[in-house]
């Protein structure tokens, strides 16, 4: 533990000797705070005593408005119910004889009645209703009866008894669904009859009570009062969500509205209501921490150009860091920084030099090896072709000596031609097939060879001579005087092509196959010098993920694969060509 507080102690220190915006800011804090607490200490003291007696004053109006407006909107709701209730109440005065009006006189007869519930109707009531004991209600046609009837508030006024009312509030959303409940006083009436449709039938009257509710929030925000009514039956029938719990010490106004039994109780924290100079001392302190932020402001706006020239010399390092060497930082300021600037460019430019130096001696030592690996031709088809033109020219005619020497051009052209490492796919594939026509001359109709390329890939670059060496090793290390089956197949991917070049000839163990791709010494007569120098060279062209893989086994013949990246020629390549 007491490790941790010093290295914390440490950092913090570092971090106020270390930069020199943390001076500038506790310097302009310091500058800004001390005459603001004493004109802070000062203003407190002179106005609380007022404060405190306009609040009390404040408080006692805001309590009489909400007081006055419950009243007046109880009032209101009771005299239209008695009035209404005293209506239905007389036989002699109803003159709706059905539920559903099916009849001219009886569609007149609702009319009338609804107009009459309409004319009861003030600026702030939403609605008044009456609905029978089926659910069939008068009043008007933007009523949803059966969101009505699932709300809580109608469950529990549906168990008043006769003589009884029930009032409370409510969220009403039982109007216009697409619009947010509107907050409600509702009063529920059992109507005293036992005749016809109002046997069993309610009168509910809804009082929108968004004034209401602007008193009480305007308590609830503004004095930190916690509001409760309660009817006659004692039940809290609204109730601020208070976090707090209510106490002893707490201020109490009660409020009783005699004439309906209701009772209003506005509870105030005595902290809140005695002192209320609390509100000023918040708002200097709410003062304080602004000109905090102004003086860290003003630190900042002093100290930001300097800062931005330093945070662009971290940026043009971490760019460096990371092979960005075209980085160059313009040097507008002959200061420290500036100095420091020229400094950095100059090193950028040097590593820069250094580097395309280093990058050219690779380019020219890469060069030389595929030059090398180029140069490194198998003899074996250029003796043995030469040996077998000498008997075919005793033994046959000049025809077939002729295409042979002339397959045999058209290979050797593309060996010795050096213009282009890369060459296209159908242009390998074109020598292979020159290649093949002179082992077929020399053997005969002895093997089959099967292509399988789709034609997409044929323009696909390859390094030139990287099939070739591999059918040799095929014709004079698998197959027995040139008998066999050769197939070859390229596989299509979305980023790399795969050859396949498989044969049924005899075969090898997996440490020879494995040998194939080991660098030979140069005096060294094992077979496959030529394999390894084609995955060699596909190493250097696209790197080390791609080349060659060898399997095969003794007896059932061998199967070389070589994946490599697509890549077309592009111009320049094509000029060269």
């Amino acid at each position: 533990m007491i490790e941790m507080i010093r290295n914390s102690t440490k950092k913090l220190k570092n971090q106020f000797y270390g930069s020199f915006r943390t001076k500038l800011m506790l310097f302009f804090i310091l500058v800004a705070l001390i005459p603001l607490l004493l004109f802070g200490y000062l203003s407190y003291q002179k106005s609380s005593t007022i404060v405190n007696r306009q609040f009390n004053e404040y408080e006692n109006f805001a309590v009489s408005q909400l007081e006055k407006q419950l009243e007046n909107t109880i009032n209101q709701m009771f005299v239209v119910s008695n009035d209404i209730h005293q209506y239905l109440s007389d036989p002699t005065l109803i003159v709706i004889k059905e539920e559903i009006p099916r009849t001219y006189e009886g569609f007149i007869e609702k009319k009338n009645f609804e107009r009459f519930l309409e004319a009861h109707k003030t600026f702030n009531t939403k609605g008044i209703y009456l609905i029978t004991e089926s659910g069939y209600y008068y009043g008007g046609n933007h009523l949803n009866s059966q969101k009505l009837f699932k709300m809580p508030f109608w469950k529990d006024a549906s168990k008043i008894k006769q003589g009884e009312r029930w009032i409370g509030f409510y969220q009403a959303d039982h109007y216009d669904s697409s619009k947010a409940p509107e907050p409600m006083i509702g009063l529920v009436l059992p109507i005293q009859s036992q005749y016809g449709i109002l046997k069993g039938s309610k009168l509910l009257i809804e009082t929108n009570a968004e004034e209401l509710y602007s008193y009480i929030k305007y308590l609830e925000r503004d004095v930190h009062a916690v509001v409760t009514i309660k009817n006659e039956k004692g039940k809290a029938i609204y109730r601020t969500k208070a976090q707090r719990k209510s106490l002893s010490s707490d201020v109490v106004r009660v409020k009783n509205i005699d004439a309906y039994g209701w009772k209003v109780e506005i509870r105030v924290p005595e902290k809140l209501f005695y002192q209320s100079s609390e509100v000023i001392f918040n708002y200097t302190l709410l003062g304080i921490f602004f000109l905090i932020i102004l003086a860290i402001l003003l630190a900042i706006g002093f100290s930001a150009p300097l800062a931005k020239r330093i945070r662009k010399l971290r940026e043009s390092m971490e760019l460096v860091s990371v092979g960005e060497l075209q980085t160059q930082i313009p040097v507008k300021e002959h200061d420290e920084i500036g100095k420091l600037t020229t400094s950095f460019n100059q090193m950028v430019q040097q590593i820069k030099e250094l580097i395309d130096e280093i990058s050219e001696t690779e380019r020219l030592k890469r060069k030389a090896e595929l030059r090398a690996f180029h140069y490194q031709i198998n003899p074996h088809l250029l003796f043995n072709t030469l040996n077998s033109i000498q008997w075919k020219a005793r033994l046959s005619n000049a025809k077939e000596v002729q295409q042979m020497i002339y397959h045999l051009t058209e290979v050797l052209h593309e060996n010795l031609n050096f213009s282009d490492e890369l060459i296209p796919l159908k242009k390998e594939l074109a020598t292979i097939g020159h290649y093949l026509k002179v082992q077929e001359i020399r053997y005969g109709h002895m093997f089959d060879y099967q292509e399988k390329v789709n034609p997409a890939c044929l323009d696909y670059l390859i390094p030139r001579l990287s099939l070739q060496p591999l059918f040799e090793n095929i014709f004079f290390h698998a197959f027995e005087d040139g008998r066999g089956k050769i197939e070859l197949i390229i596989e299509d991917y979305s980023d790399f092509l795969e050859l396949f070049l498989s044969d049924n000839g005899k075969g090898m163990s997996e440490q020879t196959a494995q040998n194939l791709l080991k660098e030979h010494l140069p005096n060294d007569k094992a077979r496959g010098i030529g394999v390894f120098n084609v995955d060699q060279r596909l190493k250097l062209h696209f790197g080390n993920e791609f080349g060659l893989i060898v399997e095969s086994t003794p007896g059932n013949g061998t199967t070389i694969k070589i994946r490599w990246p697509k890549r077309r020629m592009t111009n320049d390549q094509s000029h060269s060509g």
